[in-house]
């Protein structure tokens, strides 16, 4: 069996910083598998805007929306379950740097798949992140690719969707230093990228350990998600909405607020009430859910479920009030 390193890292990158509880390579669709009309619409949606855009007409040119579905393979997906958030990343590792014939074009191509395969077959989720990796890149085929990310950010313009390219001293900086951080506490024997670096630290005439354990490096989370308590703005949130819930610290006149959408906004920057009564739709007008549909809070509420990292002063804020009335 083939072992590919670089998948190896991604999902060990996606199980111990990314905190996805479910991790696979080489994802790939079964034909048995029965999308309808209504789990495909909104990635159909969104590949008529994108396919729309001139900075995009030659990434479609010979593909249509079917195909791309069908052809799907994705070769690292992970789950986090807590912040309903799924990644799906292809990687590259290529000695001589990334090299594909019309490289821009095809990773764009790469990228936005997996966004619509991501959408159609895991809708249930309410953040998606796309990226495509590779150790290197020459600048000639960096600068280009960057230039779509951006056009493809403000096309898409949804918090709730990242699609990113990763690559050189970002690839080191964002995928390799975290993971190597936390090499001392992970021992599972199938992770082959951190049972190498753990055997190359056994080796007592190089510098490779002390240059990492010593080294106060800054390194950066690819999706650069701040965490207190060892949880991320999701979960930290469904935690403390149940435990304000449970000890009698928010009132009626409160769950009342929360169901405004104007209080929402004013309080947290939220684009939606935090709290939807039972007998309302969760689901927005673009097709999405929005909300934690799993189970209620408060009684007898939804709690939307789109929170990003803005959010982390406004609800430590509200909270600190909250807990000291």
């Amino acid at each position: 069996m083939k072992i590919e390193i670089g998948e190896n890292l991604i999902a060990s990158y996606l199980r111990h910083v990314e905190d996805c509880r479910i991790v696979q390579t080489n994802w790939k669709t079964s034909s048995q598998w029965k999308i309808t009309e209504y789990e495909e619409k909104k990635s159909r949606e969104l590949f008529n805007k994108i396919k729309s855009s001139p900075f995009f007409e030659e990434v479609f040119k010979n593909s249509g929306y079917d195909q791309l579905i069908k052809q799907a393979e994705i070769d690292v997906i992970g789950l986090n379950t807590t912040e309903k958030s799924i990644f799906g990343i292809d990687v590259a590792f290529h000695n001589a740097g990334l090299n594909y014939k019309n490289t821009p074009n095809t990773v764009l191509k790469k990228i936005f798949r997996t966004i619509f395969v991501l959408q159609s077959y895991f809708g249930d989720f309410h953040k998606f992140n796309a990226f495509f990796i590779t150790p290197k890149a020459n600048p000639a085929t960096e600068n280009p690719i960057r230039e779509l990310i951006k056009k493809a950010n403000e096309i898409i313009n949804d918090e709730m969707i990242t699609v990113n390219f990763i690559c050189n001293e970002s690839f080191f900086n964002s995928i390799v230093d975290p993971i190597i951080t936390k090499i001392d506490d992970n021992n599972d024997t199938s992770e082959l990228f951190l049972r190498s670096v753990k055997l190359l630290y056994l080796d007592s005439r190089g510098d490779l350990a002390t240059n990492y354990k010593k080294t106060n490096k800054k390194h950066t989370i690819l999706t650069e998600k701040t965490t207190v308590d060892g949880m991320k703005i999701g979960q930290f949130i469904q935690y403390n909405m149940k435990k304000l819930f449970e000890e009698g610290l928010i009132s009626n006149d409160e769950i009342k607020n929360l169901q405004n959408k104007e209080y929402s906004k004013k309080v947290f920057d939220q684009n939606y009430e935090v709290l939807r009564g039972s007998d309302k739709d969760i689901t927005s007008t673009d097709g999405r859910n929005r909300y934690y549909a799993g189970e209620r809070f408060f009684g007898d509420y939804f709690l939307t479920s789109q929170w990003v990292e803005r959010h982390w002063k406004p609800f430590l804020e509200w909270l600190d009030k909250m807990n000291n009335k």
